[in-house]
């Protein structure tokens, strides 16, 4: 197999995990949509951060990110969309809180990619985004991240490549 038919069967696949994550969880209260919003926005300052090879801004995002987590209000939800929440929240945590904790921009990154999957499908699932969201993807790192531009600037290299990389899907705002 050549490597374009690889990388494509890797992106493939992936696109179809992430997919598979993303439920839909029917009519998601307004309130839990805009709190959800602010996890997500929350995860753009990281991404910014790491981006610019920021290890402390994306620290204090990462910890941002874990607070808005706690904000969010369980009891306007279905029992799925309970469900559904506790399973990404507990993910997203985990990697917010070793961002949070670590001051070595590798480890962050690690952190990152793991981090990026959960809060795409969180996003996805409860319609929280907005604004378009775009889902970008490095072959060199085989790992995507969310954005809130089309332009790509890539968290996992910085400044070294920081156009490795394209938009693979987009999310349309929510309620369009």
């Amino acid at each position: 197999m050549n490597m374009r038919k690889m990388n494509l069967a890797i992106l493939a696949t992936l696109l179809f995990a992430i997919a598979a994550g993303a439920q839909d969880l029917g009519t998601i209260d307004p309130v839990v949509q805009k709190q959800i919003g602010t996890i997500l926005a929350g995860y753009y300052g990281v991404k910014d951060a790491l981006v610019d090879s920021n290890v402390e801004t994306a620290s204090s995002k990462a910890g941002e990110m874990v607070t808005s987590l706690e904000a969010v209000d369980h009891a306007k939800m279905t029992p799925a969309q309970k469900t559904h929440w506790e399973k990404l929240a507990k993910l997203i945590r985990t990697d917010a809180v070793h961002i949070n904790r670590n001051k070595d921009l590798e480890h962050q990154r690690e952190h990152f990619m793991k981090l990026s999957n959960s809060v795409y499908s969180l996003v996805s699932s409860f319609k929280a985004n907005e604004a378009e969201a775009y889902l970008h993807y490095c072959p060199m790192k085989k790992a995507s991240w969310l954005s809130d531009s089309k332009d790509v600037k890539n968290p996992y290299y910085g400044k070294k490549m920081l156009t490795c990389g394209s938009v693979k899907a987009t999310l349309k705002k929510a309620g369009a």
